[in-house]
């Protein structure tokens, strides 16, 4: 019979199997989340996909997180048991430079489209990704507009939207 793991077991199991990989766990609104070594992202995913106890067999989301240039970034890839109705939701971190992480998509098939909009919006590169375009924006399009340090136009300073390109504007005296 299926049973759901709690966040205690889940967290046994992975630190059983992982021992020192696993940096960090905790209970997050029922969710068992974990941060993990990014050299054994994939490898934790895996475990948590072929592992009968685990059987998580659907990615519902990857994603980014930027905490600036001090903290770096992090992926967070949320998985679930159709099987046993349980979430894990994996962590990663990565520095803010050079941001690298394994890519999942050939073990997860959703996160494909995942991953590479993280990578658009977040400039988070994921080795070994089959496309790695951008989905989102247009080609042309410069940045990554889901980072802290990313110029909002709204806070920049833009010539008046209906004054005509070499116009003089008359300033009253």
């Amino acid at each position: 019979m299926a049973t759901a793991l709690s966040p205690e077991d889940v967290e046994s199991r992975l630190r059983a199997r992982f021992g020192q990989d696993v940096l960090a766990f905790e209970e997050q609104h029922g969710h068992a989340v974990a941060t993990v070594s990014v050299d054994r992202y994939r490898e934790v995913c895996r475990f948590l996909r072929d592992e009968p106890e685990f059987a998580c067999d659907y990615c519902d989301f990857t994603g980014g997180v930027d905490f600036g240039p001090e903290r770096g970034f992090e992926v967070v890839t949320h998985l679930f048991s159709t099987t046993h109705h349980h979430n894990v939701r994996i962590k990663v971190q990565l520095p803010h430079e050079d941001p690298v992480c394994p890519t999942v998509s050939d073990l997860f098939p959703t996160s494909d489209w995942h991953e590479r909009e993280t990578m658009e919006m977040f400039g988070i590169r994921f080795e070994g990704h089959p496309k790695p375009v951008k989905l989102l924006l247009s080609e042309p399009f410069e940045g990554q507009p889901l980072r802290k340090d990313f110029p909002l136009m709204t806070r920049e300073v833009k010539p008046w939207p209906g004054l005509v390109e070499g116009e003089d504007v008359e300033e009253d005296e």
